[in-house]
């Protein structure tokens, strides 16, 4: 039968429900315990008259008994229908019942001769009737597309992936406990900003209608958190929904989740350390181990992470010393040897952007162990310190694991002067056709010359973490509600 014909069926059943006096849809549900919580003290209930509600699973009308399943959040279980308890009228309703029904029942429980726990029905109701078949008869579904799009066929479907959205949760509400108790605060910070800042990115723009001015989806919230400990805050965290107006690909989705945190009077080296002791405790949460495997790759989060330098671990990848080659015409003559395909090299490409695509394409899948990539060239950090050892780099580091980068951290500019110098360097970069420049932030460099402590500073990739730690090589696969083009 067609999809159409299915749902013209059910909308028939709907009205044959409604005749009889029942509503299809009632408010009132008098459920007494969950699955979960019946399984788990069967023999203290077992004698007890219980009511369950759930979406049922599996029905199949045979002669005056009938076996079906009905599964909640937690659990399913088997559910029994017999003539002789529920009397001619309620038995023969169930022909108007459909899987993917919503159902209250009430009964005993027992166990069947091969000691499934059972639920001897001697009651139910109708609690939502479903217009809609079940996806593909529960096998799941293929389609990429549809899985994205409609998400919540996808959770119905395969149990797999309510589990990693339910360790998603996991994975935030450990950062958080494991903060809390280290004496971190979480704050909040603006979504919408007249400047947008603390990120290379170019943004999404919308219009404020009772200001009359266009603000910004904010590409980071770094700035205002700064903001806060020149306020006199020292150790803060936002876990934030952050924009980027960028393409698509399996690592990068243009709305994501991002985990920044501050801690004043640390440099990045202290940083590093609270950052191996902050992944270790969270893996272990999640997954009881320091073990895990992404990719075919099996990976043992121990201590210490490797250390190796932006410079370095480029020139080991692809024999070019991005330091002897500081203009954008020679370095683009040593990129254009390595033959990348997938990098469009048209248009005026600046050094900084130059740089950060060669590492992403010949560097950043090599790293699959725990690595901080350390001490980037300062065109590339705008926010960070420089280095005393070397002006040309800054205090920065980037984790990778598993050939993702899950984190980015430096040592915080705090001297106004030079952060305006930075500013104005960007302003350059822009109009030499780099979008992704910063803008010059002029509240946040006032805001800078009332000083701001020594800090150090992170920002984390939720969705790679959830990626990294369910082994999911597409990003979407880590977001609920990926964005796709509108039909």
């Amino acid at each position: 039968m067609a999809n159409d014909d299915l749902i013209k069926v059910r909308k028939q059943k709907v009205e044959a429900i409604k005749k009889q006096g029942i509503d299809p849809y009632p408010s009132v549900v008098s459920r007494s315990n969950s699955i979960k919580e019946i399984k788990d003290n069967f023999k203290k209930l077992a004698n007890k008259k219980i009511t369950l509600a759930g979406r049922l699973m599996r029905l199949r009308l045979m002669g005056k008994a009938c076996f079906g399943n009905i599964k909640d959040e937690l659990g399913n279980i088997q559910i029994y229908f017999k003539y002789d308890n529920l009397g001619k009228k309620k038995f023969e309703f169930l022909k108007n019942i459909d899987l993917g029904d919503f159902l209250e029942v009430e009964g005993k429980l027992f166990n069947t001769k091969t000691g499934e726990i059972t639920l001897d029905v001697s009651g139910y109701k109708i609690l939502v009737k479903s217009l809609r078949p079940m996806p593909e008869k529960w096998h799941g579904i293929q389609n990429i597309e549809t899985k994205h799009r409609q998400r919540y066929l996808d959770l119905l479907a395969n149990s797999n992936v309510k589990q990693r959205f339910i360790i998603r949760s996991k994975i935030v509400s450990a950062l958080r406990e494991i903060l809390n108790k280290q004496g971190f605060i979480e704050v909040e910070t603006p979504i919408l900003q007249a400047i947008p800042g603390g990120a290379a990115a170019r943004p999404f723009v919308t219009h404020y209608n009772a200001l009359d001015q266009d603000f910004y989806l904010r590409i980071a919230p770094e700035l205002y958190l700064k903001r806060l400990l020149v306020g006199g805050f020292e150790k803060i965290y936002e876990i934030n929904r952050n924009f980027r107006n960028e393409g698509v690909d399996t690592s990068h989705n243009p709305e994501f989740t991002m985990f920044e945190l501050y801690y004043a009077y640390e440099d990045y080296e202290g940083l590093m350390k609270f950052v191996e002791d902050l992944m270790i405790k969270v893996i272990k949460m999640i997954t009881g181990g320091n073990d895990i495997e992404y990719q075919s790759n099996k990976i043992n989060i121990k201590l210490p992470f490797k250390r190796i330098t932006y410079k370095n671990v480029i020139e080991k990848y692809t024999g070019v010393d991005i330091f002897q080659h500081k203009d954008i015409k020679s370095l683009m003559g040593q990129i254009k040897k390595l033959k990348i395909k997938s990098w469009d090299l048209s248009g005026a490409p600046t050094w900084p952007k130059a740089v950060d695509e060669l590492f992403k394409e010949k560097v950043s899948d090599n790293l699959i162990k725990p690595t901080f990539v350390i001490n980037h060239p300062t065109e590339l950090s705008p926010l960070s310190k420089k280095r005393k050892e070397n002006s040309d780099e800054v205090e920065r580091f980037q984790l990778y694991i598993g050939g993702l980068e899950i984190m980015n951290g430096f040592s915080e500019l705090n001297d106004p002067v030079d952060q305006k110098e930075r500013f104005e360097a960007q302003a350059k970069l822009r109009k030499t056709g780099d979008e992704e420049a910063m803008l010059k932030d002029s509240d946040f460099i006032e805001a800078l010359e009332y000083g701001m402590p020594p800090t150090a500073g992170l920002g984390m990739g939720i969705d790679r973490l959830v990626m990294l730690l369910t082994n999911q090589q597409s990003i979407r696969e880590a977001i609920l509600f990926p964005h796709l083009r509108t039909k």
